[in-house]
């Protein structure tokens, strides 16, 4: 599974993996991008669709977006007043010639704004905010993932309607809100004009959900199984081997085959029901509420269950359940852990070692799991009271090892740097060497050259019965056979040297490449 915000980007990277996994036979598992962000793309494809100036969403996390528009609708009188009345009166030296003072003063003096930030408060809150709250929660959610895609669309397809049964202008309905924005000063904005902008702005939503959201991802849809609510449907064992079938690599054929039986016994299992309801209450109304208790809590519960001999009963569906559980249905716990670990480390602890930043990371998961966020919550046991008191010498144990570790490091280090210099000095003796015997050849051939005159002056000689010219060639002879024997004898010391060299530099590298394996070996 690899998950990523936007279903443009690491493309290269989730192909290049895929890759990877399938030359070790395994591959990646796809269950799309991260839907909250699809979602909010789509409700911004509708913004942008009519929206004139471009204005980009805020700092904060847009989950909140209805919120600020919210706070910006209740105070839209006094940004008017600000930025259309107190700015040009005192301060027109700051607004002169401002690109964004600009832009703020044309959206505040635009009749529609005020509309359309109420019909923007209006999808937030109808639509979306449900949904990217929900899916906000920590625990799985993934077996809801595909149902609640699905509403969402199908929500938003209601919007549209045929024309014949559309209202007339005067009888549309467009909301209290609607109806007292359509009007600002003596100006009034015909309903048609909001509806024909709403539906615009609609059609780009559904454009871009219907493109972009996994309503064709069957296995998304078959985890609905592993909602208690199907346990006794007609067709939910043959949807659990779908399941078990779509994880790539996780179940051999016989296991495959003993999901039906597993799952048959699990429906006729007899279930308590304060595995899957937490509470239920009436509200001020007197309406019925009912609350849910996480479903891998209640998945614990079913697959702790044993037989009579004391083995686990769902050993199968274990092994499925819990590999399902590990998928993400969005970004929402990474993003989250991000804000964590920057409120952990603060400015005066940017120093700390990985280790020491995993530790606070992990007193604060703790504290979240066994206090419910406060540390007096947190139930004071044996085990944590010796945990506690073999601190100081785990923490000794561990600067021990450090140390150790260091020191076989720095070990190595100088043996590293002894044997780079000795190389390096092998090296620049060899060069020495190739030097000198290249000098050594050229004067050979400069004596060769010598000894070949001689012989042409001594074959001149005897032919023209020169006995002077004779003996003088016969000396050069001598002289230039003399150079040569005495360069040859260089020339084969140079040359024995050079072997010596080259084979001492040779046991060198291939000691040290013997000495990374054996370290790699022992490593893993």
């Amino acid at each position: 599974m690899f998950s990523r915000d936007n279903p443009n980007v690491n493309k290269t990277v989730d192909k290049m993996i895929n890759d990877a996994m399938k030359k070790v036979n395994a591959e990646l598992l796809n269950i799309g991008t991260c839907n909250l962000h699809v979602i909010h793309n789509g409700f911004r494809a509708g913004m942008d669709s009519v929206t004139k100036i471009k204005l980009c969403l805020t700092g904060t996390r847009w989950v909140l977006l209805g919120k600020l528009i919210d706070r910006v609708l209740k105070q839209y009188h006094m940004f008017r007043e600000y930025f259309l009345v107190y700015l040009p009166s005192k301060q027109q030296k700051q607004i002169q010639s401002n690109s964004c003072y600009d832009n703020i003063k044309e959206v505040l003096m635009s009749n529609i704004s005020k509309i359309r930030l109420n019909f923007i408060l209006f999808l937030c809150q109808s639509i979306f905010d449900r949904f990217l709250t929900w899916f906000q929660k920590e625990g799985p959610l993934v077996h809801l993932l595909y149902d609640e895609l699905c509403d969402l669309y199908r929500t938003v397809l209601l919007y549209f309607l045929s024309p014949e049964k559309q209202l007339t202008t005067k009888k549309l309905q467009i909301g209290r809100r609607g109806s007292t924005s359509t009007f600002s000063g003596h100006i009034r904005i015909r309903s048609c004009d909001i509806v024909s902008r709403r539906q615009i702005d609609i059609s780009c939503i559904v454009d871009n959900l219907k493109k972009h959201l996994p309503l064709k991802n069957t296995f998304l849809k078959d985890l609905h199984v592993l909602d208690p609510v199907s346990r006794t449907k007609q067709d939910s064992a043959d949807t659990m081997i779908r399941v078990g079938r779509a994880i790539p690599k996780l179940l051999s054929n016989a296991e495959i085959d003993r999901i039906r039986h597993e799952f048959m016994m699990y429906a006729a299992e007899t279930i308590d029901q304060s595995w899957y309801i937490k509470n239920k209450y009436h509200d001020s109304d007197d309406n019925n509420h009912t609350e849910y208790q996480q479903i891998d809590y209640y998945w614990n519960k079913t697959l702790s269950l044993t037989t009579s001999f004391g083995l686990p009963k769902y050993p199968t569906l274990s092994k499925v359940v819990k590999n399902i559980f590990i998928i993400s249905h969005g970004n929402s716990d990474v993003e989250r852990g991000f804000s964590i670990n920057e409120h952990i480390v603060t400015e005066n602890r940017t120093l700390l070692s990985l280790s020491s930043i995993n530790g606070l990371r992990s007193t604060w998961d703790a504290i979240k799991f066994y206090g419910v966020g406060s540390p007096h919550r947190v139930p004071i046991k044996i085990d944590m009271i010796r945990a506690v008191q073999k601190s100081k010498s785990v923490y000794n144990q561990e600067q021990l090892s450090l140390k150790s570790l260091a020191d076989r490091e720095k070990e190595q280090s100088e043996k590293h740097q002894r044997t780079n210099e000795e190389v390096k000095k092998l090296i620049d003796r060899e060069n020495q060497l190739l030097s000198k015997q290249k000098g050594l050849h050229d004067k050979q051939k400069k004596a060769q050259l010598l000894v070949d005159e001689g012989r042409q002056r001594l074959d001149n000689a005897l032919k023209k019965a020169d006995i002077i010219d004779a003996q003088a060639a016969n000396a050069l002879i001598g002289a230039g056979d003399e150079q040569v024997k005495l360069i040859s004898d260089k020339l084969f010391k140079i040359t024995d040297e050079l072997l010596k060299i080259q084979s001492k530099r040779k046991n060198v590298l291939s000691h040290v490449q013997n000495k990374k394996q054996k370290m790699t070996t022992t490593s893993e």
